[in-house]
């Protein structure tokens, strides 16, 4: 049997630029693997998802900063993520800060302004992108814009003056609207009272978005902008939603023509969400994919291989040449620690997600399995401290949990960083080799799919991808046990075995008469 590492398949081997030797899985760091990376300058990128609050601190007050996010740069890059979406960084009275007081600052827990330039700058010196959340959908309810607006009514007893018209007043009000105390007027609130939705519609809030966008983009160099919540800029009506998104669209890429913009539209089905893309945004977040009812937990659950090649041609029938965002949770949806049973299916969940198209998003401490916090589904259980060290009391550690959810050993099921990161078997290590994968082929993000059931079981799914004349195979096979696999070389037109990701450990070989022995939960591509 010959194993992985020197396999010669059944037609001759082609030449290749890529080594045998990057095909190793489990690399401890001992000697470095050698490895061509391909990364191409556009939005198919590996994102990170960071809540500043909780990944690293830099001044001991326990809350995570800015300064936190520039010195662990050199991870983020090392675990093969070339994109960075940071959670709202404005002044805000909440610890989530998805309600502003002011877009053009920086809140005082985070770091200053310069701070902030100084991490784009340094990103991009490692060629990694930075997006921050806009949110627009709504203020806090003390920005000054609302403020004035409500005291302008308490004055005069009708809306009016400068901010008269940047959100909904009425005077009437429902469930959705809340009363300006002192008044007869109530205010639009899709989420709740301290968060009063701005009246999209308005061309002085137009105008100030505009600001806005070019003070990031512009003068602070940002790559785009993560969209909160745009389901709601118009409840209700799918098609104003789509019509503002494209007037955002359009304004932000006349400032920055390669401005990323991604969006969450939180729906159910890829019909909807599809129709969101009709607004020009280059992406919208892959939200029947993610959490534990979503197409890739329930695929990699029930061991079915059928259901990923489905996946794939389905999404690509869906979307055409969208950008998709795929993801398994974020920070308001359960870890995938959480709601994946066991270490093998943690990683296999990751494997899947590694292998679609688009640009994948990666929430902060997924790559160690971190867990909400006793299985709670409240937000602040969601957003604990990143697991660093062995320790929860040492120099970087945010210790000051959002909302006073107190965080102990318990609130973290599988080891540290650096303890994770000394383990070849660990799941960081299975998510930086399935990053570096996406980063040495291209083909993976971008390729046009082809799925091939014929002759397999319902365990085995075999897929090629192939972009601008560079074609690769992918072979999964989702099951818990070991599975033989017939590849057929004609049709597929690979050379060698570049690449694996492996769940439960073992190695892929073949047998004298040429057919795949791949293990429990594993990932083969070929080129």
């Amino acid at each position: 049997m010959k194993k992985f590492l020197s396999i010669i398949l059944l037609t001759s081997i082609l030449f290749s630029s890529l080594p045998l030797t990057a095909c190793n899985p489990n690399s401890t760091g001992d000697k470095e693997d050698e490895v061509t990376l391909n990364i191409i300058d556009d939005s198919y990128r590996n994102w990170y998802e960071i809540f500043v609050y909780s990944f690293y601190d830099t001044n001991n007050d326990g809350i995570g900063d800015l300064n936190g996010v520039t010195e662990k740069l050199d991870y983020i890059q090392e675990m093969g993520f070339n994109g960075i979406w940071l959670m709202p960084i404005h002044p805000s009275p909440t610890y989530h800060k998805y309600d502003v007081t002011d877009y053009y600052a920086i809140h005082p827990d985070y770091g200053t302004l310069d701070d902030f330039k100084n991490l784009v700058v340094e990103a991009h010196k490692r060629g990694i992108r930075i997006i921050i959340d806009l949110v627009v959908n709504h203020t806090s309810n003390s920005h000054p814009w609302f403020t004035e607006a409500c005291s302008y009514i308490r004055k005069n007893g009708e809306p009016g003056g400068e901010y008269g018209d940047f959100y909904n007043f009425r005077s009437t009000d429902n469930n959705a609207y809340h009363k300006v105390t002192g008044t007869q007027y109530s205010y639009e609130g899709q989420f709740w009272s301290g968060m009063p939705d701005l009246n999209l519609n308005s061309e002085s809030v137009r105008a100030e978005i505009k600001k806005i966008m070019s003070f990031w983009l512009t003068d602070c160099d940002v790559d785009g902008f993560r969209l909160d919540a745009v389901t709601s800029f118009f409840t209700g009506n799918l098609q104003g939603n789509i019509d503002f998104l494209s007037w955002l669209n359009t304004e932000a890429k006349k400032i920055k023509p390669s401005a990323y913009i991604v969006g969450e539209a939180w729906v159910g089905d890829d019909y909807t969400i599809n129709r969101y893309y009709e607004s020009g945004c280059d992406s919208f977040f892959l939200f029947t994919g993610s959490q534990a009812g979503g197409s890739i937990a329930m695929a990699v659950k029930q061991c079915n291989g059928k259901a990923v090649g489905e996946l794939f041609v389905n999404l690509q029938e869906t979307y055409g040449d969208a950008i998709l965002a795929p993801f398994l949770g974020n920070h308001d949806t359960m870890r995938p620690g959480s709601f994946m049973p066991g270490i093998e299916n943690v990683k296999m969940a990751a494997g899947v997600l590694s292998m679609m198209n688009g640009g994948t998003f990666v929430y902060y401490g997924e790559e160690i399995g971190m867990i909400s916090k006793g299985g709670n589904n409240s937000d602040p259980a969601k957003r604990i401290a990143m697991k660093w060290e062995a320790k929860n009391i040492y120099e970087g550690c945010c210790y000051l949990p959002p909302e006073n959810t107190p965080v102990d050993e318990t609130s973290y099921y599988y080891p540290s960083v650096t303890e994770q990161m000394a383990d070849e078997n660990s799941i960081i290590n299975y998510y930086k080799e399935a990053m570096e994968l996406r980063n040495r082929f291209p083909e993976i993000a971008r390729g046009t799919v082809k799925y091939y059931p014929e002759g397999q079981n319902n365990y085995i799914c075999v897929i090629t991808k192939e972009y601008q004349g560079e074609k690769i195979t992918i072979v999964f096979n989702m099951d818990t046990f070991e599975q033989t696999v017939s590849l057929d070389n004609d049709m597929l037109g690979y050379t060698e075995l570049v690449g694996s990701l492996l769940a439960s450990g073992g190695e892929i070989s073949f047998n004298e008469s040429g057919e795949l022995i791949m293990p429990p939960q594993s990932i083969a591509i070929f080129k």
